[in-house]
């Protein structure tokens, strides 16, 4: 297994990349909020991944934590996961990225997976982060399989990874795609050969296992009793469900150039300077260095021109093929491998020309990223402080009417309002409204656990209906103050907060 060991050079390589992404991901750690179903599960002891059909994730977490019941040891996940990913982003360097010499312009190639703005919120998650990061670095380990293995035990070990990454968390699955398109850019420019069997043999291994896990394992696992049962199917072997995948090929399109929209037009600018200039160069290079004649040049050309739009769509491409699917950030985790298999590019350039303004490229893009988490860390503990500030007055209020026991259920109406940080975080970033934790909801797992964790009687969240809305229409409440109101239905207590809920 000396394929698994790292020498000096790397080792040093490991360290640095560890400690740049460790600090990217420090002001989650700092900020120290639970995220979304982060409240369910330190209320309850459930982790839930089970349910999602992603077993391995739940058994991880749980042997983490010291086995069930579920208790919260945020951030020693987080880190674990981080050092994790660093160190199979350096093996896969070792095996594949040899013709680097320099680790200062290796770095921040490998880093660009670390900090792809739109795995933020998968990162804040305090219990599952695990899961989900360690699913983004197996990958790379499936591609640092080194040549020697034979190919019986490629193709189980690349079964058995991909059945750990879809056990974990599927949105990483793309990323086989993005190294399966690095391998053939290196056999283009003779760093690798590039053996079809060998490449056929793995991703056999990878498409059995993912039919497998669809057919077998997550048809056991995945809870039937509410929506993810249907989040979770796949469309129909027919004709017609084409249309199914390219619609939604066309609504992550739209999804993410929306999400870019939102962000400073000088990132937008370095981003597309970046990848326009690392494909013009390399494209001028191979035809410059290359004495291949025959088919095989312009074959060679139009990969290098159309590959990074390919890369592109392969990062989400395996999850296109859900009958229903509902676009957030994360299930973009992957596309972080748009940015690496450009560095790829501008790698083999600097190795031949050793350009400084290659790294300046690709610092400038990670930089951006650095300013998005920062700011984002700062926003999501200024919404916890102002939200506790209003769950703990819920709560004594709440607590004070249910004083004989008279109520059992809880609704909230209407949302919480933003405290003046949180507003201007929003202006600068419209996508933080869809990535920080809204408080107060009807959802017991998530935003109504805020209270429930307060409270000390029985009472439930339920989800509100007309008559409560009529109540707040028709009477005067209970107990009022400047943010919400409280009102009775009989056995419910409604908190109306002033302003309507139109997100």
């Amino acid at each position: 297994m000396e394929w698994l060991k790292l020498d000096k050079k790397y080792s040093f390589a490991f360290l640095v990349l560890s400690l740049l992404s460790l600090l990217y991901v420090f002001p989650i750690v700092l900020a120290n909020v639970d995220y979304k179903d982060d409240l369910g599960s330190s209320i309850t002891g459930v982790i839930g991944l089970k349910g999602d059909g992603r077993p391995l994730g739940e058994y991880l977490v749980a042997v983490l934590c010291g086995g069930e019941p579920f208790t919260n040891i945020a951030p020693l996940s987080l880190i674990i996961s981080v050092l994790f990913l660093s160190y199979a982003l350096i093996l896969y360097a070792k095996t594949n990225l040899h013709f680097v010499s320099n680790n200062y312009i290796l770095i921040p190639v490998l880093l660009s997976v670390v900090t792809n703005p739109l795995a933020v919120e998968c990162l804040s998650y305090r219990s599952v982060s695990v899961a989900i990061v360690i699913a983004l670095a197996i990958p790379f380990l499936m591609f640092t399989i080194p040549d020697t293995v034979s190919n019986l035990c490629l193709f189980i070990y690349s079964a058995i990874l991909c059945m750990a990454v879809m056990g974990l968390y599927q949105a990483a699955i793309g990323l086989c795609l993005v190294l399966f398109a690095v391998d053939v850019f290196l056999a283009v420019f003779g760093e690798k050969e590039l053996h079809c069997l060998r490449e056929g043999v793995r991703l056999a291994g990878i498409g059995i296992s993912a039919v497998f896990y669809k057919v077998i394992v997550a048809e056991h696992f995945v809870d039937r009793n509410d929506w993810r049962h249907e989040a979770s199917q796949i469309v129909d072997l027919k004709f017609s469900s084409v249309a199914i995948i390219i619609k939604n090929i066309a609504d992550s399109c739209r999804y993410l150039s929306t999400f870019f929209s939102m962000t400073p037009i000088w990132y937008r600018i370095a981003l597309a300077a970046t990848i326009l200039f690392a494909i013009t160069i390399i494209l001028i290079l191979y035809c410059q260095e290359n004495c291949c004649k025959g088919w095989k040049k312009p074959v060679a050309i139009i990969f290098l021109a159309i590959s990074p739009v390919v890369v592109y769509f392969a990062t989400f491409l395996p999850l296109m093929v859900l009958r229903t699917l509902m676009l957030k950030t994360r299930l973009f985790l992957a596309l972080g491998g748009v940015l690496f298999y450009v560095g790829i590019f501008l790698l083999y350039y600097y190795r031949k020309r050793q350009k400084i303004f290659v790294s300046v490229f690709l610092i400038i893009c990670i930089f951006y990223s650095y300013i998005y988490i920062y700011n984002y860390g700062n926003a999501i503990a200024s919404q916890q402080e102002y939200a506790k500030y209003l769950v703990y007055n819920i709560a004594h209020d709440v607590e004070t009417l249910n004083a004989e026991g008279d109520f059992t259920k809880l609704s909230f109406v209407g949302r919480m309002p933003r405290n003046r940080r949180i507003q201007i975080m929003y202006e600068k970033y419209p996508i933080y409204q869809e990535i920080i934790p809204k408080y107060f909801t009807n959802d017991s797992w998530m935003g109504g656990a805020w209270v429930l964790q307060y409270l000390q009687g029985g009472l439930t969240i339920e989800s509100d209906n007309d008559a409560d809305r009529q109540i707040i229409d028709s009477t005067e409440p209970i107990m009022k103050n400047s943010v919400y109101s409280c009102y009775v239905n009989a056995d419910k207590i409604i908190v109306c907060f002033q302003q309507e809920d139109t997100q």
